[in-house]
C-alpha cells in the first residue's frame, strides 16, 4: 500500500489515466494485478479461505486490473466486476497483452450497478472483494446491506481501504501535500483551489485526484465496524496498518488511533 520511493502510490497514480504515458500505465496496472491480487489471496488463504471455484463479486472494480489478476492467480468459477461506469474492456486487454499476461480469462465478466443497489440475486454469489472503495461510499451501511443480500451463507467479504480519511495523507492529494493533515487543517475548497491552480501534474491526474478527494466519506475503523453490524457481517479477520506520525498540536482533540490508522483489510462473514 505504498511505493518504493517513500511517496504513497507514487508514480502509480500518474498511470491512472487512459492519457498517460504506457510506461506509467504499466506501473499502475502491475501495481493492481500484480500487487493488490496477490495481497487480497494472501489475507484470504491467511483465514484458510479461498476464491478456487467460488463465484467472486468485485464491487467498485475500476479498470479490472485487480479482477484480471485474481483470475490469472486462482482459479474462481466466476468473477464479476461491477463498479459505477463500465469498465473499458478494450483498454484492459490491451495493457495485459503490453504486460505479458497471457490468453484473457474465460470466467471474467464486468458489469454496472447503481451507488447503492446490486443488481443481481439473493444469495447468488460466494465472496465479495472490495478494494479502495469504501473510503468513497456515501452510504456504507445500505451499501454494505446489499453485499450481505447477494452473498449466499457460508459465504464471506475482503475489504481493504487505504487511507482512511483522519489519518495523515487520508486527502489522497500526495502530489501537492507530502507531509499530510492538510484536510484537517485547512478548508476544503482552498485546497481544491489551490491543486486545481498547480501545475506540476497533468490535467487528467488532477481530475482523478480531485475526484478522490471530493467523494471521501470521512469514515473511520469504529465507524466501518458499527456498519458492517448494522448491515448484518461479523469480522472475522482483521489487520490494520498504523504508521509513526508528528501529531500537529491543532489535531490533539483527534482519537489517536484515528490519527495513526492509515489502512485496514478484513475478512467479514453473514452472521
Amino acid at each position: 500500500m505504498g511505493s518504493e520511493s517513500g511517496d504513497p502510490f507514487r508514480p502509480w497514480i500518474e498511470g491512472r489515466p487512459r492519457t498517460a504515458a504506457i510506461e506509467d500505465r504499466l506501473k499502475w496496472f502491475r501495481a493492481h494485478h500484480e500487487g493488490a491480487a496477490t495481497e487480497i489471496l494472501e489475507f484470504i488463504g491467511g483465514a484458510g479461505l479461498s476464491i478456487d471455484a467460488r463465484r467472486v463479486l468485485d464491487i467498485g472494480c475500476g479498470d479490472g486490473a485487480i479482477d484480471l489478476g485474481l483470475c490469472k492467480k486462482a482459479r474462481p468459477a466466476r468473477l464479476l466486476g461491477l463498479d459505477l461506469v463500465q469498465t473499458d474492456i478494450d483498454d484492459l486487454k490491451t495493457l495485459a497483452e503490453a504486460a505479458g499476461c497471457g490468453e484473457w480469462p474465460r470466467n471474467l465478466e464486468f458489469g454496472v450497478c447503481s451507488p447503492t443497489l446490486i443488481p443481481l440475486p439473493d444469495s447468488s454469489m460466494d465472496v465479495v472483494v472490495s478494494w479502495s472503495v469504501f473510503e468513497h461510499v456515501s452510504s456504507p451501511v445500505e451499501v454494505l446491506s446489499e453485499l450481505r443480500r447477494v452473498i449466499r451463507p457460508g459465504g464471506f467479504m475482503f475489504l481493504q481501504i487505504w487511507p482512511l480519511y483522519r489519518s495523515q495523507h487520508g486527502s489522497h492529494l500526495w502530489f501537492w501535500y507530502p507531509n499530510g493533515w492538510e484536510h484537517q487543517l485547512r478548508a476544503p475548497a482552498e485546497l481544491i483551489d489551490e491543486v486545481k491552480k498547480s501545475d506540476s501534474q497533468s490535467s487528467d491526474v488532477v481530475d482523478e485526484m480531485l475526484t478522490d478527494f471530493t467523494t471521501l466519506n470521512r469514515l473511520t475503523i469504529d465507524d466501518l465496524q458499527r456498519a458492517l453490524g448494522a448491515a448484518g457481517f461479523r469480522i472475522r479477520r482483521l489487520a490494520l496498518q498504523t504508521d509513526v506520525i508528528e501529531i500537529p498540536r491543532s489535531l490533539t482533540h483527534v482519537s489517536v488511533s484515528d490519527l495513526a490508522t492509515s489502512g485496514v483489510k478484513l475478512i467479514a462473514i453473514p452472521e
